[in-house]
C-alpha cells in the first residue's frame, strides 16, 4: 500500500508556511513581474513576429484552470473538442494490474483520436522524456501529463493542425504545449478539497505553494504541489456495480477430467446466486456448471494516487544583450492499482487432494471419472491483483539567449530528462511452478517441486472458496514480480531568428535552428513476468509486463519564414529534416496561408507531412503477454473454424512479438478555415481538418487468424509437442496442431504496420460578450464543438465475408474500416459555457456534451442492424468565487452539477465507456487562496 506520511508532512508544511508568510509579508502579489524569458508562440519558431489568427490554437490559462477547479491537465485537455474520441487519450481511468490496462497512475494524450503516440506534447516549447513504461499492447511511447505539477501550469496551449515541420517529424497529430510559469512576485499558497455526494469516499486534496522574486536584473521562483485522491471503484456506483458478463473462471473453480465437452462440476458450496448449474434462471455455461465471479468489485475507476511536485526557474539579465535561463522540475507519483483475481486455467489437480470436498467427488466419479484419475480445474484465485508504482520523473533546463544586432537574436539550451518507474505486484499474483506443484502435493517448504505427498510435499487448496490455505503454503507461492524502468533524453538546440529581405517595404521573418537529442528506454520486468520461451507462458498466473530495450540519435534542421507578400496576404514556409540513428532521415515541409480582407475577418490555411519512427519500446520491445476478444456469435466468420462453435466473445490468450522489420509511419495533414470577428467582442472561427496516416504501427489478431486457415505452417500443437512453435514465430497454437477452438490455445502476433488512419472534420469555436453590466459585472458565452466527419482504419478483411456497417471492399486482404459514429467514436463533441465576472465576485456555468455512437456490434453478424445506441451525454458544471480581499480568495466548484449517470455501454464489461464518460457523479470542491 502507499505511505501516506510523505504527503500528508508536505501538506502541513505548506500549509505551515502559509500562516507564517502571512504573518511576516502582507504584501499583495504582483502578477505582472518583469520577466527575463522570450515569449513562446506554440505553432511556430519565429520571435516578435503577429501570427494571431494565423493556425488554430486554443490556449487556457492559469485563472481558468483555477476559476473551473481543473485538478489536472487531463481535466484541462477535457473541455478542448479536439482532444475527445476514440482511444488515444488514456488515464488512470484505464489503468489497472493488468498487462492490456494503461501503466498505473499514468495518463496520455491525443489529438483527433490518433493516438499518444501521434501527439507531441511539450513542456515550454521544448521535449521531455518519455514514460518508462509503454502504454498497451502496441508499446506506444508517451509524455506522462499527470508528471507535470499543475500548481506550476501558467498555460496550456494546443495546436490541433499537425506541426512536423515545426517541432519534429513525429508531431503528426499535433502539438499540446503545456507553459510553466517564469516569474512570480511574493508568496501564493493555494488548498482545495473535494469529494463527490455520493456515499463513497473518493476525497480529493491538493495543497501547493507559489514563491517568487524579480528585480531588474534577475528572477526566480518556486513551486512545490502536494496531491492526494482516494481510490474509486466500479462497486461505489449502481450503474457499474454488476459486471455485464461476469465471468464463468470464479474463486469456485469448475472441474472435469480433461474433456471439453460440456459436463464441468462446481461445489455445492459456491453459493447458490453465484452458481450456475442448469437451474431455472441458472443456465449452463459453455463448458457446463461454473460459479460467476463479478469483476467489478475488484476494478477501479481511478486507483489511488499520491503526487508530490517541485518547479524552479531562475533566470539572469548578464547584460543589455544577454540573459540566462534555467528551470528544474522534479515530480514524484505514487499509485495503487487493482484488478480482479487472476485466473488459472486447466490446472491438473490430485485425485486424493486432502481437501477435495466428499460431495465434488462423489459427483464427479458418478460422471465417468476414473476412481485414480486426476482432475483439471478452471478458477481464479481469492485476492484481488495490486500494484504499486512509484514513478520519479525529474528535467533540467539551461540556456542562453541574446541578440547579434538589431535584426537578429539567438538563442541556445541544454537539457536532460529521465523518468524512473518502479512496479510492485503487492497482492494476488501467484507463481505458476510452484502453485501446480502444490495443486498434487509436490511443494517443498524450501520452494523447490519436487517432492511428492508423502515426503513432506504442501498442499494448495483450491476447494472452498479457496479461503482455508497454511500461511507457509501462500508465502511461497505469492510473488512481487518487480519491474524497473528508465526513460531518459538528453538534448541541445540552437535557434536563430530575425529579418532578412523584404517585399516591398515589408520584413522577411526567418527562424534557422539545429536540434540534437539523444533518447534512451529500458523497460525490465522480473523474468517471472515475461513470456518464458519454453513453455510460452509467463512465470506467474495472469500477469504479464513487457520489456523493451533501445536507444537512439536523433538530429535535425530546420527553417522557417514568414513572407508578407501583401499587407493582407501572407505565406508562412516551413521545412525541417530529421534524421533517427535506427530508421534513417526524413524531409518535412509545412505551408501556412493568411488572408485578411478587412480587420474582421481571417481566412486560414495550412499543410504538412510527417514522419514518425516507431517508439523505442516498439522499436526494443521484447514478448508480450496479452489477450483479445473473439467475435465468436452464430453466423460470425470464426464461428465455425477457431471458435469450434462456441457463441459469445470468448477472451483469448495471445502474445505480442517484436518486429524487427517495423517502417516509420508517415502522414499529410491540412486545413482550411477562416475568423471572423463582426462585433468588438465577438468572434467565430471555423475550420476544416484532415489527416492521413500510412504504416500505422498495431497488432492484427483476425489477421494472423484468417492467415492461418488457409496456410497450415502457421498452426502449432501444444498437446503433445508434435510441431511445436518455433521461438518468436508468429502463428496459432492448439490442442490438435489444427484448426479448432483457438480459446484452449494461443496467439502470437507480431507489431506490425497495419495501413492507414484517415480522419477529418470541422472545428467550431465561438466567444461572444452577451452584456457588458449584467448584474453588475460582464457576462460572456463561449462555444467550443468538434464534428467529426469520418475516422478511417484500415483493417485485414477476407473477401468471403461480408463487410460490417460502414466497412469497404475488400481489396488485396485488406479493407478501410468506418469507425465514425461507431463504438467509442462519438461524431459530435462539445462545451458551452456562460461566464460572469465583476470586481468581487464570478460565476461560470458550462455544459459538456458527447454525441451518440453506435453500440459495440461490429462483430455480431445477427445484431450488426441494430439501432441500439450509446446514448449521447450532457453534464453540467459550475463555478463561484469570491475575492475577499487582495490577499484572500474562495471558490467552490460542482462537476456534473445534476448528478446524472453516463449512458450504458454493452460493449464496456462495467457498463461504462470510461474512454468517453465518467462515472464519478456529482463532485465537489472547495478551494482557498492566500496572496502574501
Amino acid at each position: 500500500m502507499l505511505s501516506k506520511k510523505p504527503l500528508s508532512a508536505t501538506i502541513a508544511l505548506l500549509l505551515a508556511t502559509s500562516v507564517a508568510a502571512q504573518a511576516q509579508s502582507p504584501a499583495a502579489e504582483t502578477d505582472d513581474a518583469k520577466t527575463l524569458d522570450a515569449v513562446t508562440v506554440t505553432g511556430t519558431n519565429l520571435r516578435g513576429v503577429d501570427l494571431a489568427e494565423a493556425q488554430p490554437v486554443q490556449v487556457i490559462d492559469a485563472v481558468k484552470i483555477e476559476r473551473l477547479g481543473l485538478a489536472s491537465i487531463g481535466d484541462v485537455l477535457k473541455l478542448i473538442s479536439e482532444t475527445g474520441g476514440g482511444t488515444g487519450n488514456f488515464s488512470t481511468a484505464t489503468s489497472g494490474a493488468l498487462q492490456a490496462d494503461s501503466p498505473a497512475g499514468m495518463a496520455g494524450a491525443s489529438l483527433r483520436g490518433l493516438g499518444a503516440g501521434s501527439t507531441l506534447t511539450l513542456v515550454n516549447g521544448r521535449r521531455v522524456a518519455a514514460s518508462s513504461f509503454s502504454n498497451g499492447v502496441r508499446s506506444e511511447n508517451f509524455v506522462d501529463i499527470n508528471a507535470i505539477p499543475m500548481a506550476a501550469v501558467e498555460r496550456i496551449e494546443v495546436l490541433s493542425a499537425g506541426a512536423s515541420a515545426i517541432y519534429g517529424a513525429d508531431a503528426v497529430a499535433g502539438v499540446i504545449n503545456v507553459v510553466l510559469r517564469q516569474s512570480f512576485d511574493g508568496v501564493r499558497t493555494a488548498v482545495s478539497i473535494g469529494d463527490s455526494t455520493a456515499d463513497g469516499d473518493e476525497a480529493k486534496l491538493n495543497a501547493n505553494l507559489l514563491a517568487g522574486f524579480s528585480t531588474d536584473t534577475v528572477e526566480g521562483l518556486v513551486v512545490i504541489d502536494a496531491f492526494r485522491r482516494n481510490g474509486f471503484y466500479n462497486r461505489d456506483r449502481a450503474i457499474t456495480a454488476n459486471e455485464r458478463v461476469p465471468s464463468q473462471q470464479g474463486i469456485f473453480p469448475s472441474y472435469n477430467w480433461g474433456s471439453f465437452s460440456r459436463d464441468d462440476f462446481v461445489e455445492a458450496s459456491c453459493p447458490s446466486g453465484q452458481r450456475f448449474d442448469g437451474r431455472p434462471g441458472f443456465p449452463l455455461g459453455s463448458l457446463g456448471a461454473y460459479c460467476a465471479v463479478d469483476r467489478s468489485d475488484y476494478t477501479a475507476f481511478d486507483p489511488q494516487l499520491e503526487q508530490l511536485g517541485l518547479y524552479g526557474t531562475f533566470n539572469a539579465r548578464l547584460g543589455d544583450s544577454l540573459a540566462f535561463f534555467s528551470e528544474v522540475q522534479l515530480q514524484r507519483n505514487e499509485s495503487f492499482a487493482t484488478s480482479a483475481p487472476a485466473p488459472w486455467s486447466q490446472a491438473t489437480i490430485a485425485f486424493n487432494h486432502p481437501n477435495m470436498p466428499a460431495e465434488l467427488r462423489t459427483r464427479l466419479l458418478a460422471g465417468g471419472l476414473g476412481a485414480t484419475q486426476d482432475i483439471v480445474g478452471w478458477g481464479r484465485f481469492p485476492d484481488e491483483r495490486q500494484i504499486d508504482v512509484e514513478t520519479k520523473n525529474w528535467r533540467a533546463l539551461a540556456g542562453l539567449r541574446g541578440e547579434l544586432n538589431d535584426d537578429w537574436g539567438w538563442e541556445a539550451a541544454v537539457g536532460y530528462g529521465r523518468s524512473e518507474s518502479e512496479q510492485i505486484a503487492s497482492g494476488g499474483i501467484y507463481n505458476r511452478l510452484r502453485t501446480l506443484a502444490a495443486l498434487r502435493g509436490r511443494l517443498c517448504a524450501d520452494g523447490t517441486t519436487t517432492c511428492t505427498p508423502t515426503t513432506g510435499g504442501l498442499w494448495y487448496n483450491p476447494f472452498g472458496g479457496q479461503a482455508t490455505q497454511d500461511p507457509n503454503v501462500m508465502r511461497l507461492l505469492r510473488d512481487t514480480v518487480p519491474r524497473n524502468g528508465e526513460s531518459t533524453t538528453l538534448s541541445a538546440d540552437l535557434k536563430f531568428n530575425g529579418i532578412a529581405g523584404a517585399i516591398g517595404d515589408r520584413d522577411i521573418a526567418w527562424a534557422v535552428g539545429l536540434e540534437g537529442r539523444r533518447e534512451d528506454i529500458a523497460d525490465r520486468p522480473s523474468p517471472l513476468a515475461e513470456v518464458n520461451r519454453l513453455t510460452g507462458q509467463p512465470g506467474v498466473f495472469g500477469f504479464g509486463s513487457k520489456s523493451a530495450n533501445a536507444d537512439r540519435n536523433a538530429s535535425a534542421v530546420f527553417v522557417e519564414s514568414l513572407l508578407p507578400f501583401t499587407d493582407t496576404f501572407d505565406v508562412r514556409l516551413a521545412g525541417r529534416y530529421d534524421h533517427y540513428s535506427d530508421f534513417g532521415g526524413d524531409f518535412n515541409p509545412s505551408v501556412g496561408l493568411r488572408f485578411r480582407p478587412s480587420d474582421a475577418l481571417v481566412f486560414r490555411a495550412g499543410w504538412n507531412t510527417g514522419f514518425r519512427a516507431p517508439s523505442l519500446a516498439q522499436a526494443g520491445s521484447g514478448t508480450t503477454a496479452a489477450s483479445f476478444t473473439l467475435p465468436c456469435a452464430s453466423g460470425s466468420e470464426f464461428f465455425a473454424n477457431w471458435c469450434g462453435s462456441r457463441s459469445g466473445r470468448p477472451t483469448i490468450l495471445s502474445q505480442v512479438l517484436a518486429n524487427p522489420d517495423l517502417q516509420p509511419e508517415t502522414s499529410e495533414a491540412w486545413n482550411a478555415g477562416m475568423v471572423w470577428s463582426p462585433l468588438e467582442r465577438t468572434t467565430v472561427s471555423i475550420d476544416y481538418w484532415n489527416f492521413d496516416q500510412k504504416n500505422t504501427v498495431d497488432v492484427d489478431y483476425f489477421g494472423l487468424l484468417r492467415a492461418a486457415l488457409t496456410n497450415p505452417s502457421l498452426i502449432y500443437t501444444f498437446a503433445d509437442g508434435s510441431r511445436p512453435r518455433p521461438v518468436n514465430a508468429p502463428g496459432i497454437e492448439t490442442a490438435s496442431g489444427g484448426v479448432g477452438r483457438v480459446s484452449t490455445g494461443e496467439v502470437f502476433a507480431p507489431l506490425q504496420n497495419i495501413g492507414v488512419q484517415r480522419t477529418n472534420g470541422w472545428d467550431l469555436a465561438i466567444d461572444h460578450g452577451l452584456a457588458e453590466d449584467f448584474l453588475g459585472g460582464r457576462l460572456d458565452l463561449s462555444i467550443d464543438a468538434t464534428r467529426v466527419l469520418s475516422f478511417e482504419r484500415s483493417e485485414s478483411c477476407s473477401p468471403q465475408v461480408a463487410p460490417l456497417r460502414g466497412d469497404g471492399a475488400c481489396v488485396g486482404g485488406q479493407r478501410l474500416v468506418e469507425l465514425n459514429g461507431e463504438y467509442r467514436y462519438p461524431k459530435w463533441r462539445g462545451t458551452v459555457a456562460l461566464d460572469w465576472t465583476s470586481e468581487d465576485f464570478d460565476a461560470a456555468l458550462w455544459a459538456s456534451y458527447t454525441g451518440s455512437y453506435y453500440d459495440d456490434f461490429r462483430f455480431d453478424p445477427a445484431a450488426i442492424a441494430t439501432t441500439a445506441r450509446v446514448a449521447s451525454w450532457t453534464t453540467f458544471n459550475a463555478s463561484w468565487g469570491w475575492n475577499i480581499n487582495e490577499t484572500h480568495r474562495v471558490s467552490l466548484q460542482v462537476k456534473n452539477l445534476t448528478d446524472r449517470d453516463p449512458p450504458r455501454a454493452l460493449g464496456a464489461s462495467a457498463w461504462v465507456d470510461t474512454f468517453n464518460h465518467d462515472a464519478m457523479g456529482r463532485f465537489v470542491t472547495l478551494n482557498w487562496i492566500g496572496r502574501f
